[in-house]
């Protein structure tokens, strides 16, 4: 039976028609695949750090401006369901398996006031063929430091990642997602900085080729006053994979002195791969500042030229080069912690 909660979403769901393709945040990925007549068919394997797991005492939904119909219809449909409350400092892991043909799953996970936290969340599939739909709302407490690392090794299957966050006052959240060959993969990320003199940085970093399809889409949205975002999506697309970032950045009325900044840049391994960059702003408030850039470019030749002058092979300059590329600034920003994890899994190499 459901509860008032479920009720109201399941009312909203149905308000809501089913994405169109002509809408931009469906315009380069086919939607279909998430949603489906028959019910999940959800098995999942969880292993966590976090000694606090509830599996059905979620706290209540985030409120969630302009949601969309497949994060509703996931809140909804959601057979597996876990929460996540840090209450203490610390590095924390989380692995999630999907093992089902058609998994719908939700994690929902607090952290609470003035605590600096490092978490590791991966997302691994385990069946052929598989359709996994995710969502997961996180809410960081005033005065907390959060840094993530998003693994998302999703190779097999056809899968769609809804993420949720929201930020109160004096937050500092940076996080760091990384796509590696995926089959197909649609990661829609939603910041709600709702909190003053909040910062919000997020780096994803994408490696497609054959007929590998990755798609992101982030919405930062400033609501309180002086309050920072850092988009930054690089994607290295080979073959005749495809690599789609869009970027939302929406400033409210009441948001002044807000800073936000969005940057995509792609690097062009072959000529029948294709990339598409979308900027998209939204500024309701003239006392900001909001800029953003693109590039899409092949590897420089010159670049190359220089390892191998010194006795590096053209293989492994491009690698070096490429693996540069991506870990640029992380290590600034996601700190000492989780550099190191993410340093490995760019490079295959242990970090020195």
């Amino acid at each position: 039976m459901l509860d008032r909660g479920d009720v109201m979403l399941m009312e909203l769901y149905e308000k809501i028609p089913v994405p169109l393709k002509t809408e931009h945040n469906w315009r380069y990925s086919e939607y279909s695949f998430f949603v489906k007549d028959e019910e999940p068919t959800t098995f999942v394997d969880i292993n966590s750090s976090i000694s606090n797991i509830h599996k059905s005492d979620i706290f209540e939904p985030l409120v969630v401006k302009n949601p969309e119909k497949i994060g509703v219809y996931n809140l909804i449909k959601s057979q597996e369901k876990f929460s996540f409350d840090i209450d203490k400092s610390g590095m924390y892991f989380i692995e999630l398996k999907m093992l089902g043909k058609y998994n719908v799953v939700r994690e929902q996970v607090r952290i609470r006031e003035n605590l600096d936290v490092d978490l590791v969340f991966t997302i691994e599939d385990g069946n052929k063929e598989s359709v996994n739909n995710n969502c997961l709302e996180l809410l960081v407490e005033k005065n907390s430091k959060v840094r993530i690392f998003f693994d998302h090794n999703l190779k097999q299957s056809f899968s769609h990642s809804l993420i949720y966050f929201d930020m109160k006052d004096n937050t500092d959240v940076r996080l760091a997602f990384l796509t590696n060959n995926p089959k197909y993969e649609k990661t829609h990320i939603k910041g709600l900085i709702n909190g003053s003199n909040s910062k919000y940085v997020v780096f994803m970093l994408a490696r497609v080729d054959g007929l590998d399809h990755v798609d992101y889409r982030t919405e930062n949205i400033h609501i309180k006053p002086g309050s920072e975002s850092l988009s930054v999506y690089r994607s290295i697309v080979d073959g005749r994979a495809r690599s789609i970032y869009t970027g939302m950045l929406r400033i409210e009325k009441e948001a002044k002195f807000s800073n936000a900044y969005q940057n995509s840049r792609n690097i062009l391994l072959s000529d029948k791969a294709r990339v598409e960059t979308i900027p998209e702003l939204e500024i309701l408030n003239q006392e900001v500042a909001c800029t953003h850039g693109a590039v899409v470019s092949s590897l420089d030749e010159e670049a190359i030229y220089y390892f191998m002058s010194r006795g590096v092979s053209r293989q492994e300059a491009i690698k070096l080069i490429t693996d540069g590329f991506l870990l640029d600034k992380l290590e600034d920003n996601l700190g000492p912690n989780l550099y190191p994890i993410i340093y490995n899994k760019v490079t295959n190499d242990e970090y020195s």
